[in-house]
């Protein structure tokens, strides 16, 4: 057989990859993207697939590929379909190992080992037949079909066909006397079934009221039914004997790629099963063009997932944006009226980065984007008295943890950081800290109430929440690549103390 066969990495022995920090995660609202993307077909392990970025170029665009093979519906139903058949063998193999009468724990497991059997042979028919593009799933079809047609899987399905075929030609009577039950031998006998319901036929009527009582199903047998199996197999010892010689040589009988296969394709199921919540709303998904080479952040019409997530029931979406570095560029100063969408901004850029990295269509119209190393966040936390620090002081440690693991690859995030000091006092540490992010080289966005850092460098992009022409309280949420100007944050800061001149003149009339 051959060996490990994965549509997630081309290189199965590669280097592993290290899981995302959960304060990444829960700063950029993956955690809540992740959760909703999941949820119905987490099997345990997706968690922790859309918690671990990849690291190679390579790696990405092996996942991309595979996602643009199931954008075709005829691929995508195909290994729907053995999903489907894998989901009804696992729920049986569940069911087997939550009986508790051994016969009945192999009548499950020879039914588990059918649907296994079925799905297998569905699979290779029908991935023969869309014949996929991408090398991970021309891997996985090359694979099973050699699977089924070796000699392991044809022995497999002969043996259970024939064993089957065996218990399904067992006969036997059940004579019920009052409390007594007695099961022999079946013989012939008259048949007064056919009989019967011919005699009571002339009594039913299409309108006569139906009073038939939906008994509910038990998995386990009662102590009655379980009593009449065991008595069956002792009429029929040899079946049974050969029931029992099958379930213990075929206790594992999923074949280890196929069982790889059925976890890892629930990956890109998921995800675009996810997608197409979105189908209706006018917001595209795209494949963003990623690169090793330092500073590439681009992306046109690009938006907050978990925002529209949360939007999805209320008839409308987000404000879709867009932002560009070019040559020497590096930093997005974002500036702008509080509750203008600075954040969210922010968060968008992270979320775009992050998707991409996992190989993800992302949520924007195009994007080229540089593969990080890793992406660290540094937003506003609660101070907790227990650490004996003020605010400012453990955002300078946080901080500086950050700049000391970052390198030229990674991708820094900062939300109004050291709002909690004066305004002279932020100025000064933020033109540190850029000063820093300036020298590693890497991608960074700084969310700020202070202007002046947008000039602090060529290095730096300006980025400015716009207000509406003719009235500077109404947010639009778009940003757009200008000088920063202070007018719009001024203008939030008169409304929020009531020093606009609208209400300045009341006061006065007043």
């Amino acid at each position: 057989m051959a060996g490990i066969v994965s549509i997630l990495d081309s290189d199965v022995g590669g280097v592993a990859c290290a899981e995302a920090s959960n304060e990444c995660l829960a700063d950029l609202h993956l955690d809540r993207i992740i959760a909703a993307v999941i949820a119905g077909h987490d099997d345990g392990n997706l968690t922790r697939i859309f918690s671990t970025p990849l690291r190679e170029v390579a790696a990405v665009r092996y996942r991309q590929q595979v996602f643009r093979d199931l954008e075709a519906d005829e691929t995508r139903l195909a290994i729907e379909d053995f999903a489907d058949g894998m989901r009804a063998v696992r729920n049986r193999l569940h069911t087997a190992a939550n009986v508790w009468h051994p016969l009945q724990q192999q009548g499950w497991l020879i039914a588990a080992i059918e649907s296994y059997c079925e799905a297998v042979l569905l699979l290779a028919d029908q991935l023969f037949c869309v014949r996929p593009r991408s090398s991970a799933l021309r891997k996985i079809a090359q694979h099973v079909t050699r699977y089924a047609e070796g000699e392991t899987f044809g022995c497999l399905v002969a043996e259970t066909q024939s064993l089957r075929e065996r218990l399904g030609d067992i006969r036997y009577l059940v004579h019920i006397d009052g409390l007594r039950v007695r099961v022999e031998s079946y013989s012939e006998r008259a048949d007064y079934s056919s009989a019967v319901a011919e005699t009571f036929a002339r009594f039913t009527a299409d309108f006569g009221k139906d009073y038939r009582v939906n008994l509910p199903e038990f998995k386990d047998m009662n102590h009655v039914e379980e009593q009449i199996l065991v008595c069956v197999s002792e009429l029929y010892p040899d079946v049974f004997a050969m029931l029992s010689d099958f379930c213990r040589r075929h206790a594992e009988f999923v074949e280890p790629n196929i069982a790889r296969f059925e976890h890892e394709i629930q990956f890109y199921l998921s995800y675009l099963a996810f997608m197409g919540r979105f189908g209706e709303t006018g917001l595209t998904f795209s494949y963003p063009e990623v690169t090793d080479e330092p500073g590439n952040a681009t992306a046109e019409d690009v938006f907050d997932l978990a925002l529209a997530l949360k939007t999805l029931k209320e008839d409308r979406s987000p404000v879709p944006n867009s932002f560009a570095l070019s040559g020497r560029e590096r930093i997005f100063v974002v500036t702008g009226p509080n509750q203008g969408g600075k954040t969210t901004l922010a968060r968008t850029i992270g979320q775009c980065a992050y998707l991409a990295s996992l190989g993800c269509p992302v949520p924007a119209g195009s994007s080229r984007l540089t593969l990080p190393d890793q992406i660290f966040t540094h937003f506003e936390r609660q101070e907790e008295v227990s650490t004996l620090h003020g605010k400012l002081d453990d955002e300078l440690v946080r901080i500086h943890d950050i700049l000391s693991r970052a390198t030229g690859s990674s991708i820094i995030i900062m939300n109004e950081s050291f709002s909690s000091t004066t305004a002279d006092d932020a100025l000064l540490i933020g033109g540190e800290v850029l000063e820093r992010i300036i020298a590693l080289n890497c991608i960074a966005v700084y969310v700020t109430f202070i202007d002046e850092l947008s000039t602090l460098d060529p290095a730096c992009v300006s980025m400015v929440g716009e207000v509406a022409e003719h009235d500077p309280t109404h947010r639009t949420f778009r940003f757009s690549r200008r000088p920063a100007d202070g007018r719009a944050y001024a203008a939030a800061l008169a409304e929020k103390y009531g020093l606009t001149h609208e209400l300045l003149k009341r006061r006065v009339a007043q």
